[in-house]
């Protein structure tokens, strides 16, 4: 593993050897066109040169002036160039308009000179020279150089100190955040440092935070389950283990005995595989998969109708039906309809439950019953698992207050709105709106 200061002073090494490179990169180039214009400079007095020493014989002055005070001349008008010297020795003599005078502290490096003899008709051979001084220019270069060295090390020092400076600060973040997650678990009280350096370490903070809050409320939600189901497991266990120790003693023989036990360990075994479908329903509803094929409400409705009457023989229940066809998952819509309507049978105080199938601007499903109802202040909590208004009720109508839960899972999965209107004593309505 790679240590942050580590990779965040390679990161500054990287930018400063680039920045070098680049550097270097323009030294050179400033130093390849200074020696450029070097050449064009002597380029230019040798051509200057070249046309004057060629019209040195055609000149019509050359019997009024002395070769000597030509050659001068030409020199005198030679081009005016920053540390260009021009010197021509003609006949043991040198014709220079300033003497050229090499410094012994410089190098050879320091000049250039170019050499030519010229072989003439009217003249003895002239022999030319041109010198270039690149002291200058070296010093320059030099001290750029020089320069940009000591600008590079400034900046090293700099960097590191502003690294050094910085990672401090960051891992004065880092600590805090290590003392913030390692010391805390569901249960603690948590404190966000808000005198932190850098904002996205708040920010990581507060998100740490929402995610404990989320766990906390998880583990709430998972241990309420856990204790709820364990206590509605607990009621249906413990009549059959009455039942069957009080058949172990003496009820084999009693015939009566035998009949009534058998019948009340088939109800509660029914009893606790019902709610034990409901718990597994509930503990994969967030990994369910919804397939969605053609659909018809009308058949769904009234094979659920024919076998809650097979199941509750003396209820009475009005269907008012209507062909229509929808696009959904048909397992999940049975599981909807069955509950919705068993629960409207279960509290419908033995009245009949009216079932409509209607299509307007929206397919409608209304559940209507006339027994127990619900309160105004139980209306809220009706979704909640294991919520039951009145226990001695519920427990006496065999509810484990999952129903509804189970119903408001599928109508999430399936996108579907419900609305919920009841009055105690009176009755409730439920309307499916899809």
């Amino acid at each position: 593993m790679k240590k942050i200061s580590k990779e965040l002073l390679k990161t500054y090494y990287w930018v400063i050897f680039l920045f070098t490179i680049f550097s270097v990169f323009i030294i050179i180039n400033f130093s390849i066109y200074l020696w450029k214009e070097n050449k064009n400079d002597i380029k230019l007095m040798q051509e200057y040169i070249e046309y004057e020493i060629t019209a040195l014989d055609e000149r019509t002055d050359g019997v009024s002036k002395s070769k000597g005070d030509i050659l001068m001349e030409i020199v005198e008008d030679a081009p005016k160039l920053r540390d260009v010297y021009l010197e021509i020795f003609y006949n043991d003599k040198k014709y220079a308009k300033a003497p050229f005078l090499p410094d012994k502290r410089h190098n050879f490096l320091d000049y250039y000179s170019v050499t030519k003899i010229y072989n003439l008709e009217n003249f003895n051979e002239v022999k030319v020279n041109i010198t270039r001084r690149n002291v200058r220019d070296r010093k320059l270069i030099i001290n750029a150089f020089a320069s940009f060295i000591f600008f590079l090390f400034f900046c090293l020092l700099i960097i590191i100190k502003i690294q050094k400076k910085f990672f401090d600060k960051f891992k004065n973040s880092i600590d805090n955040l290590k003392i913030f997650t390692q010391d805390y678990d569901l249960n603690s009280k948590i404190k966000i440092h808000n005198e932190e350096n850098f904002i996205e370490f708040s920010i990581l903070q507060k998100s740490f935070k929402n995610m404990l809050s989320r766990l906390e409320e998880q583990s709430q939600s998972q241990s309420n389950f856990v204790n709820n189901a364990s206590h509605e497991l607990k009621t249906p266990i413990f009549v059959l283990k009455g039942y069957v120790d009080m058949l172990n003693d003496w009820g084999k023989n009693d015939k009566e005995v035998l009949d009534e036990s058998l019948v009340v360990l088939k109800k509660e075994i029914q009893n606790m595989q019902d709610l034990t479908e409901k718990l597994l329903f509930l503990a994969k509803s967030k990994n369910l998969v919804v397939e969605k094929n053609s659909v018809n409400l009308d058949t769904i409705l009234k094979e659920i109708i024919d076998n809650l009457n097979f199941a509750y023989p003396e209820q009475v229940i009005n269907y008012s039906s209507s062909e229509i066809i929808i696009n959904s998952d048909v397992a999940l819509l049975r599981l909807l309809f069955k509950n919705l309507i068993e629960n409207a049978i279960k509290y419908g105080n033995n009245n009949p439950v009216n079932i409509i199938l209607e299509k307007g601007k929206k397919i409608k499903v209304i559940i209507e019953d006339f027994g127990l109802g619900i309160s105004k202040e139980a209306l809220p909590h009706i979704f909640e698992r294991f919520y039951r208004e009145d226990e001695a009720r519920n427990r006496e109508i065999k509810s484990y207050g999952l129903g509804l839960s189970i119903v408001n899972e599928i109508l999430s999965l399936l996108d579907i709105d419900i609305q919920v209107d009841s009055e105690l004593g009176k009755g409730t309505k439920i309307t499916l709106e899809i």
